[in-house]
């Protein structure tokens, strides 16, 4: 009966092959297009992965041997299925001998390096082997995927219900994390063309944001609990989301329009959605901090007013405290413009806020 574990054992890299199909590699085949092994190389070798920062450890220190690449047997080579910036290293090495000549012993250790190999049996077990040790390694592990390429996983292994059982009870981790990677994932597949301006933007900003009952109510986001699957959204407003997240693209590359600068403008940005006027001015092109004033009552916002200015003040106060003299044109400024706010205060009518 052929052995199901996976081996060490040493094998010439000229064996091994780049894996098209790993996530690391996702942001780079949306368009399904298959990347080759040279193209993998030369993506390798530049940011974000920049694999050829390992070139000097390695021709100083070798190869270490107890920390193996992951690899799977198919047919005559085998596939990386961890170690893929080691690999594209070594490669290059081995490519440019004459360059560093003066270590050629060194590089003969890179003739044959560790590997530990997965069987090529396409079982149920073995599969799964593979599915925990990825999951473990790089969801949530020490080897952490980009959040994008953790979505793209979760979908490439959930499919239906059953599938997210599993997922769940073999990553030994929740649905509402499971949920956070995979529904932002979803619904962009979903709604691909709107997302084309965008899909060099972040990825997480997304997921953070749809972790916000205000911003999923908008978007009328309709998901399917069991497989996490997007049914359904409202498209018009998920156009108007992805221009308050990431602006509108303008000439040179530039965005204008963009609302958030940080992720905590999210919760703002949540509250704003979920009030119907202050969402109205949002969507007519004012900020955040405009549009918030019509989410409270009017007493609410005279308060908000009064705090700006104590804290404006106070902001002040410390800046010339460390200046260390005073700083008369600005106070002469505040000065009228705390008498200008002291005026309207008194004399605001309840409708004009």
């Amino acid at each position: 009966m052929p052995n199901s574990k996976p081996e060490f054992e040493y094998v010439s890299p000229t064996k091994l092959r780049f894996d098209p199909g790993n996530p690391r590699f996702y942001i780079h085949t949306r368009s399904g297009n298959k990347l080759s092994q040279e193209e993998i190389q030369a993506l390798l070798e530049k940011e974000p992965h920049l694999a050829l920062q390992l070139v000097d450890s390695f021709l100083e220190n070798g190869f270490i041997d107890y920390e193996p690449l992951v690899v799977r047997r198919e047919g005559g080579h085998y596939t990386v299925v961890e170690g893929n910036r080691r690999l594209a290293a070594i490669r290059h090495i081995l490519a440019n001998r004459e360059k560093y000549v003066q270590l050629s012993s060194k590089i003969k250790d890179l003739e044959n390096i560790p590997v530990l190999s997965f069987p090529e049996s396409r079982s149920r077990k073995n599969i799964k082997e593979q599915r925990i040790y990825l999951g473990v390694r790089h969801l949530f592990g020490f080897r952490d995927w980009p959040a994008e390429n953790k979505a793209a996983f979760l979908d490439s292994q959930i499919k239906n219900a059953n599938d997210l059982q599993r997922t769940m009870k073999e990553l030994n981790i929740k649905k509402t994390e499971i949920a956070r990677y995979l529904i932002p994932y979803r619904l962009r597949k979903m709604a691909a063309n709107l997302f084309e301006r965008y899909k060099d933007q972040d990825f997480w900003i997304l997921g953070e944001g749809l972790s916000r009952a205000g911003i999923k109510e908008y978007l009328q986001l309709d998901v399917d609990q069991g497989s996490l699957m997007v049914r359904g959204l409202n498209k018009k407003n998920l156009e108007r989301l992805l221009v308050f997240i990431y602006g509108i693209p303008s000439a040179g590359g530039k965005r204008t329009s963009k609302r958030i600068k940080e992720t905590r403008d999210l919760s703002m940005l949540a509250r704003v959605l979920e009030s119907p006027k202050a969402r109205v001015v949002l969507e007519g092109g004012k900020t955040i901090a405009e549009a918030s004033f019509f989410l409270g009552t009017h007493e609410e916002n005279l308060l908000r007013l009064k705090q700006l200015i104590r804290e404006l003040k106070m902001l002040l106060n410390d800046i010339i405290a460390k200046q260390g003299k005073v700083i008369n044109p600005v106070l002469t400024q505040f000065n009228r413009l705390e008498e200008a706010i002291k005026k309207f205060l008194k004399n605001v009518k309840k409708t004009d806020l």
